[in-house]
């Protein structure tokens, strides 16, 4: 090796090092790469787990539907029939009861009295859930379950979410402050004669055994007695609510089944942290040293790629190749004992690694040029290409917050799709559907700011500004909704069970730019809006509608008819959102928008006419999603246009 070669290799090496170590910090740090590996943990966590028998230790009685409905009223759950439950179960030989019901207010006087009694009167050991948190309890209701349930009884059913997506991750340690006892999970544990430490572990889920099979029993709690007393005797039994729409929290699970695994109740999330502490398992996660070492092995491979003689998109190619490898193996393989490797620091670090040597062999103008072409000719029209090819300076490195308009879609049930066609038929559906949705989204001057599987979110005003930005982006959803509409049928007559598009649209103040160098670049956009023009498409699964946009765009967009949705308090939030629908999309019906108006007007007024006049509108107009939720919720009873959402 010449002198030059040697000096080269070693400076290689030292970029791919300081490579490793960015990517390995970098993937901590910067939430949207959090984001990426924990999607990519639970995708293992959710698919690829061997199965493991179905617990001997934990079994739940559930509050479900037919138990509530048994009871005089909905809220508070009846405490005569707890007091008996409890009283029953002490008697069967349960190994210890945990008791997931809230104490906060009083109901019927002799059942409260019959069920305090119950509570210090059993011999089987027993925790009851206990929260102090303000957003929860208010200062009356913290006094009364204080008074209610006994400290030695008391076990803190706060859950441990994951602040960049709220997904439940971690077994809540409890014991924040010296009034807060230790967590529901660890004080059963430590009933049962198990000592746990006080941090927050990650939870090992426990996988189904088959498809057919839960991975802890559950029984119904008014069917209890009539169950064989061995499924209860020396079990620990759970006692939760496991209802359509209560205490629902989004678990690892989610990312393949948004139902009942994905949004789980909070008793069998408790159940899964209780049954890890009793069999001191682990959860298989990433820690520090593999990660390192994993994002290290990647560089040198990086820099074994970036020195071959060879042109950029041979280097890409091999590049993708090897990436594609380390996801696919790590994924599937974990299935078969591959442990829970890192996969984003990895990546990270390779992509830099090559990126880096190349620029170190004095290719920085061409990586710039062919950067622009290739990467923002998928996301952009051919026009702004050629601008921003022509001027590169028009992209500014700094980042600042500016106006911009937010479309985000959502093909309905295409996680059920994908699990029905095969991968390269799918791929075939996906491609064809992204290409139409492309076409329009250019022709009306939107910025793809990225696709997350079948999902799209798209920007306007940027990078380039734009007058009539709003007004674009309206015309760009409606426009999607009726080529996503025209693809369905046509998937339809194929026997595809494709899926309508959802589509959220809101406008305002939004933090935009580009980080990095002239050679590489890479959009973001940032803040409350991007979050509300998210939500607004997921509430379209909740009121069946299609689009749905918020007032911010109504204000701009004055030559266009809207129908009211509701005022709609987003998960997460305090102030409502008024949400509207583009009357294009809706229903064709001579009279169909302005009777609308006048029922939502006296809905909106709080009238009592409302029902009836929904009830006709039902009558005339069964299909319309609008029509059919208000109808519905009048039915059901008293009703107003404000709504709180549970769930994004």
């Amino acid at each position: 090796m010449n002198p030059a070669r040697r000096r080269l290799f070693w400076s290689a090496l030292v970029l791919a090092l300081g490579a490793g170590l960015l990517a390995t910090f970098l993937s901590s740090r910067l939430a949207m790469l959090a984001a990426i590996e924990s999607i990519a943990s639970d995708l293992r966590i959710a698919a690829f787990q061997a199965p493991r028998p179905q617990s001997e230790d934990v079994v739940v009685i559930a509050i479900d539907e037919a138990t509530i409905s048994s009871f005089p009223y909905r809220s508070p759950i009846d405490r005569g029939f707890i007091a008996d439950l409890l009283d029953y179960l002490d008697t069967v030989g349960a190994r210890a009861i945990g008791l997931d019901v809230l104490f906060d207010q009083p109901t019927e006087p002799d059942k409260d009295q019959r069920l305090a009694h119950r509570l210090r009167g059993l011999s089987t050991p027993l925790i009851v859930s206990y929260v102090d948190t303000s957003q929860i309890v208010s200062g009356s209701q913290l006094e009364y379950l204080r008074q209610f349930v006994p400290a030695e009884f008391r076990g803190a059913a706060n859950l441990a979410t994951d602040p960049l997506d709220g997904t439940v991750r971690w077994i809540f340690p409890g014991e924040l402050h010296a009034d807060m006892p230790k967590s529901f999970a660890r004080r059963i544990a430590e009933r049962v004669g198990i000592q746990t430490p006080n941090v927050q572990l990650p939870i090992a889920w426990r996988p189904r055994p088959d498809p057919d099979t839960l991975p802890f029993a559950v029984y119904p709690a008014h069917l209890v007695k009539e169950l064989p007393v061995e499924w209860l005797r020396d079990r620990v039994v759970l006692v939760g609510a496991v209802l359509s729409m209560t205490d629902r929290h989004r678990t690892p699970l989610a990312i393949v089944d948004e139902g009942s695994d994905g949004m789980m109740p909070g008793i069998l999330i408790q159940a899964h942290a209780l049954s890890q502490l009793l069999e001191g398992r682990q959860a298989a996660v990433a820690g520090l040293s593999s990660t390192l070492l994993t994002t290290m092995a990647a560089a040198l491979l990086g820099l074994a790629i970036g020195l071959v003689q060879a042109g950029v998109l041979v280097k890409l190619a091999a590049t993708m190749i090897v990436l594609a490898g380390l996801w696919l193996g790590a994924i599937v393989g974990f299935e078969f004992g591959i442990p829970m490797i890192p996969l984003v620091a990895p990546t990270l670090a390779m992509l830099l690694t090559v990126w880096m040597v190349d620029v170190l062999v004095g290719r920085t103008e061409r990586l710039r040029r062919k950067f622009v072409q290739g990467a923002f000719s998928r996301y952009v029209s051919p026009e702004v290409v050629r601008q921003l090819v022509e001027d590169p300076e028009r992209l500014a490195i700094a980042s600042g917050r500016q106006e911009a308009a937010f479309i985000f879609t959502d093909v309905a049930g295409f996680t059920q799709l994908s699990e029905q066609l095969p991968s390269d038929r799918l791929t075939a559906i996906l491609n064809d559907y992204l290409e139409g949705a492309c076409r329009i989204i250019f022709a009306q001057g939107g910025t793809v700011d990225k696709f997350i599987g079948d999902a799209i979110m798209v920007m306007f005003n940027v990078p380039l500004p734009q007058a009539d930005y709003v007004e674009r982006a309206l015309n760009c959803a409606i426009e999607l909704d009726r080529f996503g509409e025209t693809f369905r049928a046509r998937q339809h007559a194929l026997g595809i069970p494709f899926g309508s598009t959802r589509i959220g649209l809101h406008c305002g103040i939004a933090t935009i730019g580009n980080f990095g160098s002239q050679a590489r670049v890479d959009f973001t956009a940032l803040g409350d809006t991007v979050n509300i023009a998210a939500r607004a498409e997921s509430v379209n699964k909740y009121f069946g509608t299609r689009v749905c946009c918020t007032s911010a765009v109504v204000d701009h967009c004055h030559d266009h008819e809207f129908l009211p949705i509701g005022e709609v308090v987003m998960k997460g939030k305090q102030v409502a959102v008024r949400l509207w629908t583009p009357r294009a999309i809706v229903q064709a019906g001579d009279d169909l928008a302005d009777r609308y108006r006048a029922a939502y007007g006296l809905l909106e007024a709080g009238s009592n006419q409302a029902k009836e006049a929904f009830r006709s509108l039902a009558r005339d107009y069964p299909g319309d999603p609008l029509v059919r939720f208000h109808h519905r919720k009048l039915e059901e009873g008293p009703a107003s246009v404000t709504i709180v959402m549970e769930d994004k």
